[in-house]
This record gives C-alpha cells, structure tokens and sequence, in this order.
C-alpha cells in the first residue's frame, strides 16, 4: 500500500463483449465471423470487358449528360455546323429536362402517403394520393435530331406518359432503331435494346432476357454504350431468373454484373442468396451446392451473417451443409468455410468432420482448438491455439483498431453501394484474412481474428496459472482491460515490474538519452498504446506500494513532476528531526496533490478506482467477475486477486488516502501554530485548515484557539463572526460569506437541519461556542422531536444552557490553549492568554461573569469586562447577547 496510513454457449450474436475474461466461455468460444464483400474478392473474378457506369450525381441528370456528349458527336459526324449543332442539342436537352422534372414529380406524388404494411401480400405498400398527379407537359422529339435519338427518345414519351397505357408504341420506337442501318444506329442501339427487355420484363421473361442478352451483344460489337447498360442489362436478367427461381443462373449473372464495377451486384448477391437459404427445398440447395459459382456464394452468406440465434439458423445452416455433402464436396478451400458455418451452427460433431477435411487451414485449426476446450481438454486446447497463434500474426493494437475501423467503413460503404475509401483495406486472400469477432456496438468495428486468437490464448494461460504468458498474450492483442486484471490483481508488483522492464523498456532519444515523449498515446476511439499504459499503470501500482522513487521513470512524461513533488512532501512530512509546521505544510500539500490528482497518480486501472473510464462508472473486470466455466479461476489466481487489493478497498481510494493525511497534518497542526506568534496569519492558517479536517469534537479546541490566540487576525475575526472556521482560498485569504443565522447551530437561535445532520454533530457544533448543549437538551428544546428521525429541513431551537452561579463555567476551556514550549505537546497546566465570546445566560450578572472568569488563576474584574466591551450596559444584560471576556493584564 501507499504510505499515506495503513449453458449452453450461444453460436453467435452481434454484441459480444470486448473482453476475455469476464465473459465465461463465451469469450473463448465465439464463433468468429466472415464480411460477406471481402468474401466475394475472395473469388478472384476476372474483370469483364464492358464496365458499369457509377452515377456521380442523380442517375437521370448522369444519363442527360452523357446523351448530351453523344448527340454532339452525332450531330457533327452528320455534317451539322456549329450554330446548327449547339441549336439542336440545346433544343433537346430542354425537352429532356421536362420529361425528367415530370418524372421526378410523379414519383414525389406516388411516395406522398406513408407506406403501410400489406399482410396479403406481405410486402410493404402505399394508398394512392388523394391529391391530383402531375400534368403530363408537352413533350416534343426537335427537328434536326439524328433518326436514332428521334425514335428513341419518342418512344422514352411514350413510356413515360402515364395515359398510355399500352406500350407497345414504346417498342415501335424501339425497334425501328434496331432496324437502322448499322451506321445510322451506333448511339442509341444499346440503349434501345435495353429498354425493349425493360418493357417485356412482366409479360414475356423470355422475350426480356434475349433483349438483354442483345445489349452485351452490341456492347461487345463496338456499339456506345455511354450509360453502362451492358452492366446493368446482367442484373436485368438476374432478375428475370431470379423472379423463375433460377437461383443459380441469377447468381451467375450477378457475379457477372459484380466483374463490371457495378456497387450494386454485392447486394443483389446477397438477396438472392438470403433468398435461396431461405425458400430451397433440399433438392433444390443441392442443385446449388453443387453448382461451384452459387456454391461459394452461398456459403460466403451464410458464415457472414451469423446473427439470427436459435434453432432457425441452426435449420438452416444444417440444410445446407447436409446439400452440401450430397453434392460430395471435398476440396480443402471450401472445407474451413463449411467448418466454420457448422461451428457457428452449434454443431459441433459436423464442424469437426468438415475440419478433418481441412488439416492445414489455419481457420480449422483454430475452429479445433475451441471443440477441444469445449470437450474439456483445456491443456490440448492451449498447445493448439499456440501452434494456431502463430498463424494469425499480430499487428499493434493501435494499428489492429484503425485497420478494423477502416473495414467497417468499407463494409458499410458497400452496403449502401457507394464506392470504398477506406485506407489499408486490401482483398483478403484466405478465409483467415476475413474473420473477425463482433465488438460491443461504441467501439469501431469488428475485432480482427489475430487479436481474438492472442486473447483466447491469454485466457488459457491464466486458467493455467501461466500469469506472465497470460498478460503478454492480452496485453499485444489489444484487450487492455483484461491484461490490466493479470497486471494489477494477478502479478506481484515485483513480477510485474519484472516483465516490464523486459517486455516494454522505456523508449529513449539516442541523441539526448532522454526518455522520449509519449507519442501513440490512446485516443478518442480507444486507440491503444501498449507500451505506455503498462508502464503507467506498473508507476501507480509501485506508488500504492510506498515504492514511490522506483515508480517514477514509468509515468508518461506529463505525470512524472506532480509523482515527483508528491512523494517530496510526502519525504518531508514524515520526517520528524524537521519542524512541526514544515511538517504541516508537507502533509497538506501532498494531501492536496493525492485529492486533486490521486486518479492519475495512484488511481487503479479497474477496481475500485477505475482509471480506465477515468473514474466516470464502475464497469469491467474483477476477481468477481471470473466465471468458473471451461476455463475458470484458480484458487492461486483469486488468492493473489484478494491479496493486491488497496487501502481502503473502495471506490476513489485516494480520497481517503487524502483525508489521512490531512488527520496526519492537523495533529501536526497543533504544535506547528505554537511556533508562530498569536495574531500571525501563519498561526490562524495552520489553527483553521487543522480544525476543518477534524470532526467536530476535536476541532473545537482549534476552533477556541483561533479565537483566543488569532482573535486580530483575518481568518481570526471571520471566525468569531460567522461561529465556525472560514473558508480559505488556495493563498490562505479568508472567502467571506453572508452569514445566516440557519447557517451554523448557535445557543439561543434557530437552525435548519441541513442533509447529513444528527443531534450528537449539531450539538457538539453548538458547544463549540464555549456553551455545552447537548442532546437532550435540544430534544426537551423542540416539541416531538425524535432524535433518530430528524429531516433535513426542519427548523429547531437550540437552547441555551441553564447556568446557576454555583455552576457557571467559563466559556472556554483552559486546555486548549496551544503551548509556548514547542517541545511539549500538553497544555493542560497553561494560563488562558486569548480573550473568548460568551453568551449571556439567564440569571447572569457582570458579576459572576467576572468571577466565573477568574478561577483559573487570573484576574478579570467587572470594569475589565466593560472596558473590553463598549457601550455593554451592565443593568441591561440580554439572554443571548454576546460579551468578549478580556485577557486579563492587557
């Protein structure tokens, strides 16, 4: 201590913890998970020959653009002069524009109510408006246009009038630029094609399909294709298949489409492969397993989306692993993906036989290592995840977080088929470059596979009371606040520091042989510097320990002055050959350092104190929280758990650290003010902050010197004024404040029970005075007044103390005075020297005022009481009126 005083294991699911050790066997035996896009560059297609056009802007406003480009190239191979051309294409593009802002207007109308759930046709859908649609504007094909942009765009008139309603005018326009010489048709060929299997698309698939399939045709033959439509003209067909539950052939042109450049092939692959999972009969999966394009598909899905728990995915994950046998899939490559998908199924006997099939993946070998601690060899378990470890190399933590964000952007990116930005992102080439363990949702991303890994593996060493290997494997796979379990409650200090010192020396400039300045410090999103905060949690942990100069090369730079000067006061206070009072100033100046900055100088990483939230909650790891599962605490690990805790176990220690050493100074305190003069400020400083750290029974003896000695000064006359010890600043400047007669529980007035009140502390406050009140005293004061249900609130009397002259006492008691001779500590055989208020009682006189003031040996007459008191009338004393008693000889 610092010197200061003495059930089953859910398959899978998407907010597992980002921790090992408090999790039980779920920690250990996640089933990782695959990014379904990484998956499908894990195919390898190659690239096609014709390329999807992405929309830099509105795909309508895109399509104008580049018609306008096209039609300009048109107009001046036909001979058109300039004016001639900029005339046309200008006339042109504002009937294009009506009929888009046509569009635009139409489709706004039809979205205007909300869109309302039809269980008949289990599809979401909308009531028409009751509003009236937009007019169809007045649309005309310009002179001049070349013959295939005239047809054409009178047949896109057509089609998008909405009181035609038989199309077949469309087609006619069509065709008739299908049926143009060669020459005369190289613009607008494709695009016609296109929209001829748009049109037959609900009435005749067939039909729609070959029309499509003639878009990549003319593509292929040199025919402009501004738009992309070759691209689209798959997913077109796609459709049409996938509409015939020809799931394979819409998976084909899919990838097809994907090859193209087309952001959104990957999420059509993944509907239709959601949708085969879902709809197929056995016959029907095994037509698709055993087709190898669908079959990679599929399976790349099912191992990405592992979040439905329960029995249905269990259904459907068997479904297609049983397709997959009866397709008698053998090959190694798809073996780990089948492994895994049975894994994460909870079946354990088939994710066993798929990785019998798959000896050299590393994925298998890893999948086998958690079937071996789930069947309770734990030993096994732990020399096969070692062997595995070294498969699955480790980056820094920081680098792992950022490179894992940058996956998750990427992933989200595609999802919402928008082009990838992210940095460091490049196509995984095995199945282990893709797996990764689901974070809590506030952290970015997943966790990659070789941090999970390194973490298990630090589990299983820590079940096997192997604590060094523990912590290094968790502390470079970037789980900090396990490691910090092993570092803090685990390992001795002397064993910790060991590891240290040869794992993660200080880094130093080899110019200036300096420590060099933290640099990869964490940040905001979690970032991790594994070097820095073992070394800065091992500096706290040696400081707890009283081992304060070994602690403080391992601070971070910003922390080693406040390490420094903490442990000098410290050096000082304890230090008895040196005076009370540079004593006193020590003790309180590290009892400052140790409030304001306890956290970072002495805080714990996890329990109590919880430095790695920065003190803000209680949440993570303890010795409690180890689960006694597959792999449990020892006895020896929860021993040395229990033996590094800290003094007082709670949470912010410190604090009580800081008010022990504040107790330490104030008993310094009493004999620091009697080296300093009486009315000095050093004496009323040094009398005012000991009694505020005391309780109130002994405080009131530095209370009664402050006013007898320190009367003159300052703090002296705040005191006497506001009854209790003023407020300081940090130079020692009394902070006035309004005074209350509620404030402060005086004899004779009233006073409001603040919170936290009780009649033995409000009436040891009240005696401070020199008036002893005591408990029933108050209690016979205030009618009903029970003294454990007092409420903060209530207002009571606190009554002034029945005195006889027989009985008089004075109102300070001769005790307290501080000694002269700073050599004895006792003051019981002193002489009062300092004056005293007293609060006049009933039946009081000047005289036996006086005389009660006498007894102790000096002196007081009537005409001093007077003196020291002026305009005092004597034959008009007041209960409750105050009169200072002088100090007799002055």
């Amino acid at each position: 201590m610092i010197g200061f005083g003495t059930g089953r294991l859910l398959a899978c699911g998407p907010d597992f913890p980002n921790n090992i050790l408090d999790t039980g066997d779920q920690g250990v035996l996640v089933a990782p998970v695959t990014d379904f896009y990484r998956e499908l560059d894990r195919l390898h297609l190659a690239p096609a020959s014709f390329h999807a056009v992405v929309a830099t802007n509105t795909y309508a406003g895109q399509n104008i653009n580049l018609e306008q480009t096209d039609l300009l190239t048109a107009l001046r191979q036909a001979g058109k002069n300039n004016f001639e051309t900029a005339q046309i294409a200008t006339q042109h593009l504002a009937e294009r524009i009506k009929l888009q802002e046509f569009n635009t207007a139409l489709n706004n109308w039809s979205n205007s109510t909300p869109a309302e759930w039809d269980s008949d046709a289990q599809k979401f859908a909308r009531a028409r408006p009751t509003t009236p649609p937009p007019t169809f504007p007045v649309v005309n094909v310009v002179n001049g246009l070349p013959e295939e942009f005239g047809d054409y765009f009178d047949g896109a008139i057509a089609w998008s009038n909405p009181l035609i309603l038989d199309k077949a005018i469309c087609r006619e326009m069509w065709e008739r630029v299908l049926e143009l010489p060669p020459t005369q048709r190289h613009f607008k060929s494709a695009a016609a094609a296109y929209m001829l299997g748009k049109s037959w698309a609900a009435e005749n698939p067939d039909k729609a399909a070959g029309y499509f399939q003639q878009v990549r045709a003319l593509a292929k033959r040199g025919f402009k294709d501004s738009a992309g439509l070759a691209a689209a003209s798959l997913g077109g067909e796609a459709r049409l298949d996938l509409a015939r539950k020809q799931l394979a052939s819409a998976i084909g042109l899919y990838l097809d489409q994907l090859t193209t450049g087309d952001l959104t092939a990957a999420n059509s692959l993944r509907f239709t492969a959601a949708r085969a999972l879902q709809d197929g009969n056995a016959e029907a999966l095994r037509l698709l397993a055993a087709d190898a394009r669908a079959q990679r598909v599929i399976t790349a899905y099912l191992i990405s989306c592992c979040q439905t728990r329960g029995l249905e995915q269990n259904v459907t994950a068997v479904a297609w692993l049983t397709a997959v046998e009866a397709a008698n899939i053998r090959d190694a490559d798809s073996a780990e993906e089948f492994a895994l998908a049975a894994y994460q199924a909870g079946e354990w006997d088939l994710a066993q036989r798929w990785i019998d099939r798959a000896p050299h993946s590393p994925t298998a070998q890893w999948l086998q290592a958690k079937l071996l601690l789930r069947a309770g060899k734990l030993d096994e378990a732990a020399a096969q995840l070692a062997r595995v470890s070294r498969s699955f190399p480790v980056i820094i933590p920081a680098a792992a977080m950022q490179r894992d964000e940058a996956l998750m952007n990427e992933s989200y990116q595609r999802r919402n088929n928008l082009s990838p930005t992210s940095p460091d992102t490049n196509p995984p080439v095995t199945l282990a470059d893709n797996l990764t363990v689901a974070r809590y949702s506030y952290y970015p991303g997943d966790r990659d596979a070789a941090s999970q890994v390194r973490g298990e593996l630090g589990g299983l060493h820590l079940a096997r009371r192997e604590y060094t290997e523990a912590l290094d494997a968790l502390l470079r796979a970037g789980f900090w606040m396990d490691a910090a379990y092993v570092a803090e409650r685990v390992l001795t200090a002397d064993e910790l520091k060991t590891y240290v010192d040869e794992n993660w020396p200080a880094i130093t400039d080899a110019g200036t042989n300096h420590l060099e300045t933290d640099e990869n410090v964490a940040d905001e999103i979690g970032e991790l510097d594994s070097r820095r905060e073992i070394r800065y949690l091992l500096a706290r942990h040696l400081t707890r320990l009283d081992r304060g100069p070994e602690a403080t090369v391992y601070y971070p730079a910003e922390w080693r002055a406040a390490q420094t000067n903490l442990l000098q006061q410290l050096a000082i206070g304890r230090n008895e050959s040196l005076p009370a009072a540079q004593r006193f100033f020590a003790l309180a100046a590290a009892a400052g350092i140790t409030r304001t900055n306890g956290m970072e100088l002495i805080g714990t990483e996890l329990e109590p104190d919880w430095h790695i939230h920065d003190g803000n909650f209680e949440s993570g790891i303890s010795a409690k929280s180890r689960h006694d599962d597959l792999v449990p605490a020892s006895a020896d690990e929860l021993n040395r758990a229990a033996q590094n805790d800290v003094v007082p176990e709670k949470r912010w220690h410190y604090r009580d650290q800081a008010a022990a050493l504040k107790l330490g100074a104030a008993k310094l305190g009493w004999t620091a003010a009697a080296t300093f003069p009486d009315n000095s400020d050093e004496a009323a400083w040094i009398l005012c902050l000991s009694g505020s750290w005391l309780d109130p029974k002994a405080a009131a003896k530095y209370y009664q010197a402050i006013l007898h000695r320190c009367r003159n000064s300052g703090i002296g006359a705040e005191t006497a004024r506001i009854g209790d010890f003023p407020k300081l600043d940090e130079s020692g400047h009394v902070i006035r404040r309004q005074l209350n007669a509620e404030d402060q529980p005086v004899p004779g007035k009233a006073y409001v029970i603040h919170a936290g009140d009780t009649l033995t502390q409000i009436a040891a406050s009240a005696s401070a005075s020199g008036l002893p009140v005591t408990v029933a005293d108050i209690v016979q004061a205030n009618h009903n007044l029970e003294p454990d249900q007092i409420r903060a609130g209530r207002t009571i009397d606190i009554p002034v103390p029945d005195t006889r002259q027989s009985d008089l006492t004075p109102p300070w008691d001769s005790s307290i005075h501080p000694p002269t001779d700073t050599s004895n500590d006792t003051a019981g055989n002193e002489t009062m020297s300092a004056g005293e208020q007293y609060v006049i009682q009933s039946g009081d006189s000047l005289a036996k005022i006086a005389q009660a003031a006498s007894v102790f040996g000096a002196q007081v007459s009537m005409q001093d009481i007077l003196e020291a008191n002026p305009g005092l009338d004597p034959t008009r004393l007041r209960v409750g009126q105050r009169v200072l008693i002088p100090i007799p000889g002055k």
